[in-house]
């Protein structure tokens, strides 16, 4: 859980948060860079679970569509790759996916 700032008032948190998660729902839509895409579906997860950015990818990875569909990126040696081994590099040992060889596995079960 997060620490959420104070808030001027009359300040709508709601109403921000609804906008918020439309604007990245629009963004996933136009998905012409599929890290466009993750980076949308990222913001929308945090922002709608009130969570870090660990547990968003996580709670992503744990959807069976969302993670065929990363996998088909990160394995497809795009720029998904580079952001893949920048994740396993930043999250060391609890990083949520890992390079065997020249491809990709999760380490949390699919769901």
């Amino acid at each position: 859980m997060i620490e959420t700032p104070d808030f001027p008032p009359g300040f709508d948190l709601a109403e921000f948060a609804k906008s918020t998660i439309e604007t990245h729902r629009r963004i996933r839509r136009q998905r012409s860079d599929p890290y466009l895409g993750w980076l949308a579906i990222i913001a929308e997860l945090r922002m709608r679970d009130n969570c870090s950015i660990f547990e968003a990818e996580r709670t992503a990875i744990s959807n069976k569509h969302l993670r065929r569909w990363v996998e088909r990126a990160i394995n497809a040696g795009n720029p998904a790759r580079k952001y893949a081994l920048a994740h396993i590099r930043f999250n060391g040992a609890k990083s949520l996916i890992e390079c065997q060889g020249d491809s990709f596995i999760f380490r949390i079960p699919p769901p």
